[in-house]
């Protein structure tokens, strides 16, 4: 493939992953109103518990979306897996503008909305994690590139979903339907994406039997999956109620800093992955560095927050987002040399998403437990701490896997 097409690939993989992240972001930036128009007016208690239901049925189903897609990418070809995710997650969102609301259609409202939101988890369990493969399988220069720019890609979406919920707050289904809309108009640049794996003959059983056969890497896999996620949920969603109820920061504050931070994400793990890439750097060091960054800079999070010092919570939390970009930034190369053969796709998707969707559902409890066990702020960072050190052990032995191919050896088809 040449330069030109690889580039034009990867953008549209890219902006799909985006627009993914963006319509799971909007349910729970959109989160209230979204309750009392499919499941109507509650208690405040009430609307919080269906608000956190809603937003948990999608992680629920994301690991049966990613594998049932990751199966499709390995039987039919990664491109048909793409674009099935964003057919169905396209359609889903664009559904939830027009289902008329619980005053219309009753408990059939609540149930619509209910096979909605495990569209949207089916779809972007299968979204993501085919993304990382195709992003491996692109170019066997500059994979650790094209997987940061993966990762940048899911803030970038964030970010996106923060403007449009601003932009219609009083008015949820039309950011609905701009969102629908975004995604049907991708899928036509979707279709022109090319197929660049080998389609066999296969069955699912096969598949399915392959994706678990290495049973050491799916641990390995499922490990640095929670690593990526609880850190990263736990120091910025789980920390922005803490520093709001505790210390009495003002959201629209907080918000900003989380605007800074997410946009320090969209732009550094691509700058680092291409100098990783480009000056030869073991991921697997670069990640150790990243782990060991994160396990160091912790307790610095836990001290600001004990001193109640929002400049200082705030300087600890780029710090340690610094290392852990560096560690994530590598994850999805690390994830396509972890699985190789017949079924990495789906062993790709079905081990990320696990890992990370228990993970991602549990993390606030994790730092909440924490904390209410050593009766202290301090003790957040236990839990960020206990699971870089767990990364660090798994990755002190560079993999045979791990191939760095120089720049000047060969190039691009």
């Amino acid at each position: 493939m040449s330069a030109n097409k690889t580039t034009r690939s990867f953008l549209i993989i890219a902006l799909g992953v985006a627009f993914e992240h963006l319509d799971m972001m909007l349910v729970s930036l959109l989160a209230s109103s979204i309750v009392e128009e499919f499941v109507g007016n509650s208690s405040p208690a009430l609307t919080l518990l269906y608000a956190y239901i809603g937003y948990a049925i999608a992680f629920l189903f994301r690991p049966l979306g990613a594998f049932c897609f990751g199966c499709i990418g390995d039987l039919y070809g990664r491109k048909t897996s793409l674009i099935g995710s964003m057919v169905l997650m396209s359609t889903a969102t664009l559904a939830l503008a027009f289902i008329p609301g619980v005053q219309v259609l009753g408990w059939a409202s609540t149930l619509l909305f209910v096979l909605c939101r495990i569209a949207q988890g089916l779809s972007v369990g299968g979204e993501y994690g085919t993304a990382m493969t195709y992003a491996f399988e692109l170019n066997p220069h500059f994979r650790t590139f094209y997987g940061a720019c993966v990762i940048a890609s899911t803030h970038l979406g964030g970010l996106f979903a923060t403007f449009l919920a601003s932009q219609y707050v009083e008015n949820f289904r039309t950011t609905f339907l701009v969102a629908g809309l975004i995604g049907f108009f991708l899928l036509l640049f979707r279709s022109f994406l090319k197929e660049h794996h080998v389609v066999t003959a296969k069955k699912i059983s096969e598949i399915a039997t392959e994706s678990v056969k290495n049973k050491k890497a799916i641990l390995e896999a499922l490990l640095v999956a929670s690593m990526l996620v609880l850190v990263f949920y736990g120091s910025l969603i789980y920390l922005n109620e803490l520093v709001h109820t505790d210390m009495g920061i003002p959201r629209s504050e907080i918000f900003q800093a989380n605007s800074l931070l997410l946009g320090l994400w969209i732009v550094l793990p691509p700058f680092f992955g291409y100098l990783t890439d480009r000056y030869s750097v073991s991921y697997r060091k670069m990640m150790r560095l990243g782990a060991l960054g994160v396990f160091l800079s912790a307790p610095i999070l836990g001290l600001a927050l004990t001193f109640s010092s929002y400049p200082a919570v705030l300087a600890a939390q780029i710090l340690m987002h610094l290392f852990h970009m560096m560690f994530c930034l590598c994850t999805p190369r690390f994830f396509g040399d972890l699985f190789a053969g017949l079924a990495r796709n789906t062993a790709i998707s079905t081990s990320y998403s696990l890992g990370a969707s228990f993970t991602a559902a549990i993390a606030p409890m994790i730092c909440h437990v924490s904390i209410a066990l050593f009766h202290t702020n301090f003790a957040i960072c236990v839990p960020f701490m206990f699971v870089a050190l767990a990364t660090i052990f798994i990755l002190k032995k560079e993999d045979l896997c791990e191939r760095t191919i120089p720049l000047s050896s060969t190039t691009s088809k």
